[in-house]
């Protein structure tokens, strides 16, 4: 037996496991027939896992219990690498994962790594649920992974706790996390920090044990794990719009009837809409929450250092997603 395949029997079969003790240790409701096994690495309290909680309520009620799902937060089956491996593995059969990793799986989704390419939620929405988007999500398809649906983890913005930051300047000699997404390392070293990746899950603690001083990620997502306890500066950056790709098992897919298909996919739909209106509210929300957290708005100014520094990483997506859609992306964001 080849060790790649002993592998993948060891993670299922700890998967399988891990998912068997969740399941016995929670009062769920009663089994459908058709169990999605969902798994995040997000909090409880994040737009991505009500998301889920909605789509297994409109599942079960459209079809009088028979299809639903079983939600695994905080990464109890892994990181978010690990949960996209084990949905082409079939261990698990949906999860929702930033863009950054979901690149080392199919290189055309590190075209979302662009620095500043969107202007606007309205502006990222029109590419992703457009040609260009479809096309994205559609490179899956050989990798044993079906893309359901873009959702949205947010614009991105800087964070730390040593100190205000307004210029690049102001990165020198900070120790940074960043996605484990070679575009975004270069992107932060190109701004003057000291860029290393890490796995999303194990991140509070590396910030608190001051591994790192600085990370990157959403408003509301720094909210919902708690960053405010162990990093006390956000500067407004935006300099990424993030979306979180709704990624599903092709096999579990197969097993549904051609109904329970459609009635699956108009439920994917409804629980998009649901999760972005979610995720717009959620940045404000956040904010006026965390009044320990200082916040910079940048002037265009001091905006615009950040963005000429980070120019040169398009070309460099351009090696990896393919000149030809970075093309179309940067044509169809007037960038």
């Amino acid at each position: 037996m080849s060790f790649k395949k002993t592998a993948q029997i060891i993670r299922a079969t700890t998967v399988s496991v891990m998912i068997s003790g969740a399941f016995f240790a929670s009062h769920a409701q009663a089994e459908p027939e058709i169990l999605f096994r969902a798994a995040h690495s997000s909090a409880p309290t994040s737009t991505g896992h009500k998301a889920f909680e909605f789509l297994d309520k409109e599942l079960r009620e459209k079809t009088n219990g028979r299809i639903g799902l079983e939600i695994y937060p905080n990464s109890q089956l892994g990181g978010e690498r690990e949960a996209i491996e084990n949905v082409q593995l079939g261990n698990i059969d949906l999860t929702f994962a930033s863009s950054a990793p979901v690149a080392s799986f199919a290189p055309e989704f590190f075209a979302f790594d662009i620095p500043f390419l969107f202007s606007n939620r309205q502006q990222a929405y029109a590419v992703l649920d457009g040609e260009i988007g479809t096309d994205i999500m559609n490179s899956l398809k050989d990798k044993g992974i079906v893309g359901l649906a873009y959702w949205e983890n947010g614009f991105r913005q800087l964070t730390n706790s040593k100190k205000e930051i307004r210029t690049p300047d102001d990165l020198a000699g900070m120790k940074m996390r960043t996605m484990e997404n070679e575009v975004n390392i270069a992107t932060w070293r190109d701004e003057g920090a000291n860029p290393a990746p890490l796995a999303f899950n194990e991140l509070f603690t590396a910030l608190q044990q001051g591994i790192f001083d600085a990370q990157e990620g959403p408003i509301n997502l720094f909210y919902d794990m708690k960053f405010s306890e162990v990093q006390s500066f956000i500067t407004k950056t935006n300099h990424i719009y993030s979306p979180w790709p709704l990624l599903a098992s092709p096999d579990k897919l197969a097993t549904l009837s051609a109904e329970d298909r459609a009635i699956f996919d108009a439920a994917v739909k409804d629980a998009t809409a649901y999760q972005r209106k979610l995720a717009q509210e959620a940045d404000d929300k956040a904010e006026a929450a965390m009044t320990n957290v200082k916040f910079t708005t940048l002037t265009p100014e001091e905006l615009s250092l950040f963005v000429t520094k980070a120019a040169p990483i398009a070309e460099l997506v351009k090696e990896k997603a393919g000149a030809d859609l970075v093309d179309r992306l940067l044509a169809a964001t007037k960038k």
